[in-house]
């Protein structure tokens, strides 16, 4: 550096200029000194105070945070590049420190033993995650097809390099158990039991990378396929070749692939009023139950009617009569419609009326006598008995009888309208 600094001052420079920090790391490429200047939240001063300390560098009028501090940065949010050479030097340093402590036994290199099985078990997910977010961005951001291909070739080669670490990495354990079982460290027990679990998922994670890695070649390739041929189909356009050379346009009217979407439609024709009637559907039935279609089963045939049926439809009618039921209703002023139906006798003539005909009444007036009715819009309450003599609430909107006033309101706005 071309300044004596210590670790404070560092800090300092980056927590004070830290949009400028973000802003750089943000956008690492073709950030002029015009551009960074041109904010508000650094001074040329501050400036040549990040370049003194070499916390950014200038090159052709372009600025970029320093390399250290943009790979301090991805480690922490295990971006960027994959760098699987990190792992195969901790591999390396791991079998170091077992020959130094197969040889003297001594605990300043079982030490260094669980340090690096730590680091190796940290360092394998996160490559295997930068390598996940590479592959993915490559295929979703990479406007060059060939460039892609490259890059995701790249990541297969890379994604087997760190298959090849794990499969070391088994074999160092596999050959050291008997010695780390001598050892007696519960520590080193647990750390190595670990890895191993996580070594087994990360050669998941990595199947599934190479699955994606695969897919997305092959659609590109085919993708790539496409437009060359798209773009060879339009230089002959262009040159007139297509039109006058070739018989493509009646070649292209004599085909209609899209007629039906390749269904075949069925040999015998049936006429829609067939399938209506109660044979049709039997028929349909059938075909649902041959081709498990559940959706044709839902209609089912229409029984034999009663022999009492003209009595049960008059019975209905004088049910349904509910006239004189309203008017009776609107003349009193003490009980909203709900209580007025629960309590009201009605005349022999209609037989026994269930709570859920009452209900059904009540629907019906509120509904079709809205305007004769005044809606208070919120709830009562009223406690039954179920048929399985079990207590039940059920709530139902207050619905009062309409003054006469509030009438007259309404029709003359109604007839302002």
């Amino acid at each position: 550096m071309g300044l004596q600094v210590n670790v404070n001052d560092i800090l300092n420079q980056l927590y004070q200029n830290r949009g400028v920090v973000e802003f750089l790391f943000a956008n690492r490429e073709n950030i002029t000194v015009n551009e960074l200047l041109a904010r508000e939240d650094i001074s040329a001063d501050q400036y040549q105070r990040l370049k003194s300390l070499e916390l950014v560098f200038e090159y052709e009028n372009v600025v970029s945070l320093n390399d250290a501090v943009t790979a301090m940065f991805e480690d922490f949010m295990e971006i960027g590049e994959v760098t699987p050479g990190l792992v195969n030097d901790y591999i390396n340093e791991l079998k170091r420190n077992i020959r130094f402590y197969q040889e003297v036994h001594e605990h300043r290199f079982l030490r260094s033993i669980k340090k690096y099985l730590k680091r190796i078990n940290i360092a394998l997910p996160r490559e295997i995650i930068k390598l996940q977010k590479n592959v993915d961005d490559t295929y979703k951001n990479e406007a060059n097809y060939r460039i892609k291909l490259h890059k995701l070739e790249d990541y297969r080669e890379k994604r087997d390099t760190i298959i090849d670490f794990i499969r070391k990495t088994e074999d160092i354990i596999n050959e050291t158990r008997q010695l780390f079982s001598h050892t007696n460290d519960q520590e080193l027990y647990g750390i190595v039991n670990t890895l191993k679990s996580n070594l087994i998922e990360n050669l998941d994670f990595l199947i599934e990378i190479q699955t994606d890695i695969t897919d997305y070649i092959n659609k590109i390739q085919f993708q790539l396929d496409v437009y060359v041929k798209a773009q060879r189909l339009k230089e002959i356009k262009d040159h007139g070749t297509l039109h006058y050379r070739t018989s493509f346009i009646e070649e292209v009217k004599r085909i209609n692939p899209l007629r039906f979407n390749g269904i075949k439609g069925p040999r015998t024709k049936i006429a829609v009023d067939f399938l209506f009637s109660d044979d049709g559907h039997a028929l349909c039935k059938r075909v649902a139950e041959k081709y498990k279609l559940s959706r044709l089963m839902v209609r089912g045939i229409a029984g034999k009617l009663p022999s009492n049926f003209k009595e049960q439809l008059i019975d209905q009618q004088i049910k349904l009569d509910v006239e004189k039921l309203v008017d009776r209703f609107l003349n009193q002023t003490k009980l909203n419609l709900f209580e007025y139906l629960i309590d009201y006798k009605f005349p022999k003539a209609v037989g026994n009326v269930t709570f859920e005909d009452r209900l059904s009444i009540f629907v019906e007036i509120a509904m079709e006598y809205q305007n004769s009715l005044d809606f208070k819009y919120r709830l009562g309450y009223h406690d039954y008995l179920d048929k399985e003599e079990k207590k039940k609430r059920l709530g139902y909107t207050i619905i009062l009888p309409l003054i006469k006033e509030e009438k007259k309101s309404k029709k003359v706005k109604e007839e302002k309208e």
